[in-house]
Formats: structure tokens, C-alpha cells, sequence
């Protein structure tokens, strides 16, 4: 088995899903400003916008199966994309999220390559190995383990999330705020954000949408704040962003606007623990903010173009700018940037050698 090099791994599967959260993103955003809704009933009538909102928000729902299977390829090259393919699909199905995404990827990737080097079959038998027995063994023992064992403890914390959340219904609305903002974030549309956008989601069927109203700024709060700290870091002349980041950053700003965070996946990614810490304050920050303020909202999802549906619209573009800057204030201080090595680090996609014999 070779050495793990997680960091040159996670750059390989980051290189290709760079263009695919790009495309999907924007595809997404085109569709909202155009009026676009998810298209449920294909057999129906449906605008050209509905195709676009509806294409940009499927592909943005695969983003757990697509890390999942190039951060296996990285590691196990054809070995490790059937596995960490279907593992994403499980992390997609039972809500483990992207982050559920990039673990399964690595524990099939390293299991793949481990399998590759390890079972020893007769010369007559080999060939079936990469094409049955590896992909077979790996997704089943990792589906295994994702389901039965790190599936546990991760819907154990949803559930105490929800419970949490319920409870301090009634208290301290800023601590509530404070609670709201950072858990909405700071798994970046993960299990956790989908478990307080459900009980957000039942406060405003009671009609009360303040909660809501936190989580759409604070999932907007990364992108917006990666943003102004790049702009912050060429005026004090900090060299935090790569090339590269910096180019991602463009989309990255514009699907943020739409409260669409996984345009800055490639950029958190890079530094995941940092930004995350970054994200966490900045959100806790917007939170308290809008609870504070009051600022409630009917519309449940929209980024910026819940604005005609805000009571206090000037507040609420208030709390996020602050909760941004406040988030681009600790960037600055605590980022770094990457180490990139020699292209010929990066493995390339490439399947000349496939044969298919009939």
C-alpha cells in the first residue's frame, strides 16, 4: 500500500470537481434569476429555466458521489472509481452529506489499492480481479462499515442537533441565533444543515421565519467572506490565495449571491479546518444578528433574491455583511496558502488502457 499522501489526493479529486461545481452552480443560478423551480413531473409543462434550475440543483446533489469517486481514483487509480462511485451514492441516499462523501472516498480508495496489492490469484484467474472482485469487496466492506458503523453516530448527532434545537425554543434568542448560524454553515450544506433547515422549516409553518431567515445569510456567509478576504489580502499585500483559488473564487461569489455555497469548495477545502473556524464565528456572528433584529422573511430559500420578501432588508443585508467581514478578518489571520506541487503530480483521467472484449 502507498504512502497516504491525503493532501495530493484531495488536490487530484479537487481539480476535477472544480469545473463541475462551476457549471452545475451557475446552471442553477441562471435558472433562479430567470424564475426557474425544481421540475418534479417531466410529463408536465416546464420553461426553459425550470430545465436549467432544476439540472444545476441535481448536479449540485451529486457533489458527495463525485468526491467520493475521484478521491478514490486518486488513491487507487480504475481500481477505486466503481466503489467510491456507489459510496457516494449511499453518503447522497442516507444524508451523510459531502463531508460523508470525502470520507468514503478515502476509505475506498485505500481499501481498493490495499485489496490491488494484496490478493493473490492464479494467472488464469487475474483478470477478473480488477473487473469483479475488487470493486465488489471494496463497496461492499465500506458500505458496510458507512452504514452500520460511522452511519451511527453521525444520524446520532442529527438527531441530538434536532433535539437541541427544539429545547432552547424560548430561551435566549440570540442564543438560539447564535446556534442556528453556526450549525447551518459549518458543515457547508451537509447532514447538519439539513437537520436545522427542517426545523427551521417547521417554525415557518407556524409562521415564525426568523430561524429560516439566519440559515439562508449564514450559509452565504463562506463564499461572501472568502470573497472579501482575498480583496482584503491584496490590500495588505498577504499572500494567502492561489491562482487558482482566486479563479474560483468568481463563480464562487456569484453562487454565494444565490445562497449556493459549494462554488467555495475547492478554496475550504484547501484549508478545511481554518475556514471552517472562520465560518463558524462569522455565522454565530449573522445569527445573532438577525435574531436580534428580527428580521424575519416568508421566502425559505434564494440567498439575495429573498429581498423583496425581508421585513427589515437593510438589517438583514447588514448582519451578513458584518458576519462576512468578521469571517474574512480571522481568514486573513489564520489561512494559508496551499502548497501546489508539479503537474505531473496530478494523475490524469486516463482509460486508453480499458479493453472490452465481446
Amino acid at each position: 500500500m502507498k504512502n497516504l499522501n491525503i493532501k495530493k489526493n484531495l488536490m487530484t479529486a479537487i481539480s476535477y470537481l472544480i469545473p463541475f461545481v462551476c457549471c452545475s452552480g451557475m446552471l442553477m443560478v441562471i435558472g433562479n434569476i430567470s424564475g426557474g423551480q425544481g421540475i418534479k413531473d417531466f410529463n408536465g409543462s416546464m420553461s426553459v429555466a425550470d430545465v436549467l434550475f432544476t439540472l444545476g440543483g441535481d448536479g449540485l446533489g451529486l457533489l458527495a458521489v463525485f468526491i467520493s469517486m475521484f478521491i478514490s481514483y486518486a488513491i487507487a487509480d480504475r481500481a477505486g472509481i466503481v466503489p467510491g462511485f456507489l459510496l457516494g451514492i449511499l453518503c447522497k441516499e442516507y444524508g451523510y452529506g459531502f463531508l460523508g462523501g470525502l470520507f468514503a472516498g478515502f476509505m475506498t480508495g485505500y481499501l481498493a489499492n490495499y485489496l490491488k496489492n494484496a490478493i493473490r490469484l492464479p494467472a488464469w484467474f487475474e483478470g477478473i480481479k480488477p473487473m469483479l472482485i475488487l470493486p465488489f469487496l471494496t463497496t461492499l466492506i465500506v458500505a458496510l462499515l458507512m452504514r452500520y458503523v460511522v452511519g451511527i453516530p453521525i444520524h446520532a448527532l442529527q438527531d441530538f442537533i434536532g433535539y437541541t434545537l427544539t429545547s432552547m425554543q424560548g430561551g435566549s434568542i440570540i442564543v438560539l441565533g447564535i446556534v442556528v448560524g453556526i450549525l447551518s454553515a459549518v458543515d457547508y450544506g451537509g447532514p447538519i444543515n439539513k437537520v436545522v433547515f427542517v426545523f427551521c422549516l417547521g417554525l415557518v409553518s407556524e409562521g415564525y421565519t426568523t430561524p429560516m431567515n439566519a440559515l439562508i445569510s449564514a450559509s452565504m456567509i463562506a463564499p461572501l467572506g472568502l470573497t472579501i478576504c482575498y480583496f482584503l489580502s491584496r490590500l495588505f499585500k498577504r499572500d494567502i490565495f492561489s491562482d487558482e483559488e482566486a479563479n474560483a473564487l468568481k463563480s464562487a461569489f456569484i453562487m454565494g449571491c444565490c445562497q449556493i455555497t459549494e462554488g467555495s469548495y475547492p478554496i475550504i477545502l484547501n484549508d478545511l479546518i481554518r475556514i471552517t473556524i472562520c465560518t463558524a464565528i462569522g455565522a454565530a456572528v449573522n445569527g445573532a444578528l438577525v435574531f436580534y433584529w428580527d428580521c424575519t422573511n416568508p421566502i425559505v430559500w434564494g440567498g439575495f433574491f429573498t429581498l423583496p420578501g425581508q421585513n427589515h432588508p437593510g438589517l438583514w443585508v447588514a448582519a451578513l455583511l458584518i458576519g462576512s467581514l468578521v469571517f474574512s478578518i480571522i481568514c486573513l489571520l489564520l489561512k494559508r496558502k496551499p502548497v501546489t506541487k508539479e503537474n505531473d503530480d496530478e494523475q490524469e483521467l486516463n482509460l486508453s488502457n480499458v479493453k472490452i472484449s465481446g
